[in-house]
């Protein structure tokens, strides 16, 4: 047996073993060309000659018109202990984050709140229970607040590890955040963090000189002021900390 005829057979038992059936034809067939045109109408004027005919248009009213699906009602609980069992279960809403959902913690009714951007990498159980909340804590302190008169929280609920993909997530949880701030009902408040001070107060005035804000919200008129992300903060120089405590004096002032 020849090469050729070798070459053949192998094919053969190529395709049969790939379980394809058997079908041939005597004359060839070229299977790499155009399907061809339909047969001419009576008028016996070739097809390709023949003038376009316009397809007719639907009428108006058998259109479809393809809804946009309702868009789910956020309710959120009215108690606070309520509220942060949804945060802990992840009920809230998708928020871009990666990891546990971390909760916040701290009394109601508080002297102080402060909402950080998102839970720290050594953040455990609850947000700012790291390191930086020790650097939180020790602020605190040195201001003369009892760290455990100060409620901790943060805007969204798990670790941020991608900018881009919470960016598209920032109005929803700019509500829940607010709600969060109403269910707390702190006396006064540190926003830390330029993302965050732009959602809930519209501007980032972390980079410049301390200064007081007031957040009209729920009834009430809070004060307000605007920190450095604490996590950064352990990594910056040391004016941007005397700034952060300058800021945190700015609270006191009646």
């Amino acid at each position: 047996m020849n090469s050729d005829i070798k070459l053949a057979q192998s094919l053969v038992d190529w395709w049969q073993i790939a379980g394809v059936t058997w079908d041939f034809h005597d004359t060839p067939n070229d299977w790499l060309a155009d399907d061809p045109l339909p047969a001419a109408r009576s008028t016996g004027v070739p097809r390709s000659d023949m003038p376009a005919q316009p397809k007719p248009l639907l009428p108006a009213a058998t259109v479809a018109k393809v809804a946009p699906p309702p868009v789910a009602e956020l309710i959120l609980p009215e108690d606070l202990a309520a509220f942060q069992q949804a945060w802990r279960e992840g009920t809230l809403g998708l928020d871009g984050g990666d990891g546990v959902y971390l909760a916040p913690s701290g009394p109601k009714r508080p002297r102080l709140m402060v909402v950080t951007a998102s839970p720290e990498r050594d953040d455990r159980e609850t947000v700012l229970s790291g390191i930086a909340g020790t650097l939180i804590d020790n602020i605190a302190r040195a201001a003369g607040f009892a760290p455990d008169s100060i409620y901790r929280g943060s805007f969204f609920p798990r670790l941020v590890l991608d900018s881009r993909a919470a960016a598209e997530h920032v109005d929803h949880w700019r509500r829940i955040t607010l709600h969060h701030i109403g269910l707390v009902k702190p006396e006064m408040l540190v926003v830390a963090g330029g993302e965050t001070a732009r959602a809930l107060l519209g501007h980032d005035p972390s980079q410049k000189p301390p200064i007081l804000h007031f957040l009209n919200h729920g009834g009430r008129t809070i004060k307000v002021i605007v920190m450095r992300k604490p996590g950064l903060m352990l990594h910056r120089i040391v004016q941007e900390k005397a700034m952060a405590w300058q800021s945190w004096q700015l609270l006191l002032v009646e």
